[in-house]
């Protein structure tokens, strides 16, 4: 994919994000909320998500990360990957203070501080495995390994994000926030990022 189009694709997630904020301040869940937790709730798969949920954990990923250094060729990627996921969250605790959110008032399978948008889960795992992503689509692999492995780590990154609507603990306004918000990050990391390495050839 073109550098710039990394760049459009973020000014459109950033967009999208601002309009989802204007819902958000009046503080009342937004007209899609209700209808998609009562559909994800109707399931019978609480132990299935709870273990799902954990592969969005931010120590799980943390171990994650330090066994992918051992595998990366590109020392440069790595470092990409440590800055992109420290802003990652730091946006995340700096919009859930902004936004003081409180968490929804279902019944929850499992208990969670803090404030609910957007999705901390939501935002981390998309960076992370949309990293994981990018870098699949840089590397030497086939192109059937490539696609293959993009549809099993986006498949991934929506079943975290439809955990923490089925644990109770998010609105999927959150998790779509969440989602948003990581994507605007993410891809203006990788355009500013491939700039640096055209400046640097």
């Amino acid at each position: 994919m073109k550098t710039i189009t990394y760049l459009y694709i973020s000014l459109l997630a950033f967009i999208l994000f601002f309009f989802i904020t204007i819902f958000i301040v009046n503080g009342n869940p937004i007209f899609f909320d209700e209808p998609i937790r009562n559909i994800v709730s109707s399931w019978h798969a609480d132990n299935f998500f709870k273990g799902i949920t954990n592969l969005g954990n931010v120590y799980y990923i943390l171990i994650l990360i330090f066994i992918g250094f051992l595998f990366f060729h590109k020392k440069s990627n790595f470092k990409f990957l440590i800055s992109m996921m420290l802003i990652n969250t730091a946006a995340n605790v700096i919009l859930k203070l902004f936004f003081a959110r409180p968490r929804p008032n279902y019944p929850r399978l499992i208990e969670e501080t803090g404030y609910s948008f957007p999705s901390g889960h939501a935002m981390g795992s998309l960076m992370f495995y949309g990293l994981l992503i990018y870098f699949l689509w840089q590397s030497k692999f086939s192109m059937s390994i490539k696609v293959m492995g993009t549809i099993i780590l986006s498949i991934l990154i929506l079943l975290i994000g439809i955990s923490r609507i089925y644990l109770g603990v998010h609105y999927p306004s959150d998790i779509l926030g969440g989602f948003l918000a990581s994507t605007f990050l993410l891809c203006f990391g990788i355009f500013f990022y491939q700039s640096m390495q055209k400046k640097e050839r």
